[in-house]
């Protein structure tokens, strides 16, 4: 790929953080746009978080060989390809007939993400001229939170306009994707960034296994139990949030339903933002408390079909996942050892993300059978139960107080 002699290194920064932007852009965009489709098409809402699901199959695909792979072949050689599996999946989304349709693009989505975000991450701490992880992993989750908060956003915007709704989103996603591809293509490259070494080959390349060592064990269960009690409540409002919102609390408009995922996102990334300065213990304490509470307040809306109360629990639900999921990254950074730190931070992900499939498919399912009330409420009693054991675990054994 071409260097510009003219090319400021700022722009390669720039580069990597419109990939992670485009990526998780790309992920949010559907969410308010399933109920859509469901009543345009009819089908289940077990069929809805299936195709939710495949999603995580492509992240989970590649989350363990991406990293290995970049390493050697070369973050820019890498990021390419999944922008690329992203713009594809953009013109599936915009022009799908039937569910089947949907499925494709969500899966050619997840395998994007899988590449794109764990490339780009590793390319920006590596390009930071002090070699500060902390600021660099700032970034990340600022364009993170971005991303996830302007896809819904975008998506009802144009639900409400009425301006192709089910097409124009999309079609945002193949530019961004293709305008990151350019940018990537064309701008100057630091030299010690993850360069394609001389010697690879492709044949020889393995995956990173996943394992755990034994003597941190203990701490991965207790940070992998509360990770995925926050994805899980976000994965629910990823699928669900606008078919919620529209069913269970009476808000009749489309676009405004879809409002509730990207206020999920958002708050989640104030409370990641607000909590990175504070000690993983007292994050693991207060996050699931907060979370939990936030879900009780959702059912009560629920229950009462108060869109306000609704509202009011999802803004709690979504601080406390914001939160309990910045505890546990930092606790599994923290333990984990250098020199395996790529084998057990891509476990601890696979295991949320497969958790985060299990419960929304687990949701689709039961909502089918016994209806997407009672489900809710059922869920917001396991929640509750759920988040009482990481609170009492963390206590019992020291992982989780107040300093």
């Amino acid at each position: 790929m071409s260097q510009k002699p003219g090319s400021r290194p700022w722009l390669a920064g720039a580069a990597a953080v419109l990939a992670i932007f485009t990526a998780i852009f790309a992920s949010n965009v559907p969410t308010p746009m399933y109920a859509v489709w469901q009543a345009e098409w009819g089908f289940s809402s077990s069929a809805l978080t299936a195709v939710f699901a495949v999603y995580v199959l492509g992240v989970v695909a590649t989350l363990p060989a991406i990293g290995a792979l970049s390493d050697v072949a070369g973050r820019r050689e890498v990021l390419v390809p999944g922008l690329l599996c992203i713009a594809a999946a953009g013109v599936i989304f915009a022009f799908a007939p039937n569910i089947y349709w949907l499925a494709a693009g969500r899966l050619l989505t997840g395998i994007g993400t899988g590449v794109v975000t764990g490339t780009a991450t590793a390319a920006l701490v590596e390009m930071d001229p002090d070699n500060n992880w902390a600021r660099s992993a700032v970034i990340s989750a600022l364009t993170l939170t971005a991303g996830a908060t302007t896809g819904p956003l975008l998506s009802s915007g144009a639900l409400h306009l009425g301006y192709w709704p089910l097409t124009a989103p999309f079609l945002v996603v193949v530019c961004l994707a293709l305008g990151a591809i350019v940018l990537l293509a064309t701008v100057r490259w630091p030299r010690h960034v993850g360069r394609r070494q001389p010697d690879f080959r492709l044949r020889q390349w393995r995956p990173t296994r996943l394992s755990v060592p034994r003597n941190i064990l203990g701490s991965f269960a207790f940070a992998g139990a509360a990770m995925c009690l926050s994805w899980s409540a976000g994965s629910l409002y990823a699928a669900l949030g606008p078919s919620l919102a529209a069913e269970l609390v009476g808000i009749g408009d489309r676009a405004l339903a879809g409002l509730y995922a990207a206020a999920f996102q958002f708050v989640a990334g104030i409370g990641q933002f607000t909590a990175r300065r504070h000690h993983p213990q007292q994050l693991l304490l207060a996050g699931p408390i907060i979370l939990a509470t936030g879900m009780a307040v959702c059912v009560t809306g629920i229950v009462l079909t108060s869109p306000w109360v609704f509202a009011l629990g999802t803004i709690s639900t979504a601080f406390g996942a914001g939160v309990t999921a910045m505890g546990a990254v930092a606790t599994i950074s923290r333990e984990a050892p250098a020199d395996r730190r790529g084998e057990v931070v891509s476990s601890f992900y696979v295991l949320a993300y497969l958790t985060m499939a299990a419960v929304v498919l687990g949701v689709g399912s039961a909502s089918d059978w016994v209806g997407l009330q009672y489900t809710m409420i059922g869920l917001g009693g396991l929640t509750l139960v759920a988040a009482g054991i990481v609170i009492f675990t963390g206590l019992r054994s020291g992982r989780a107080g107040v300093y």
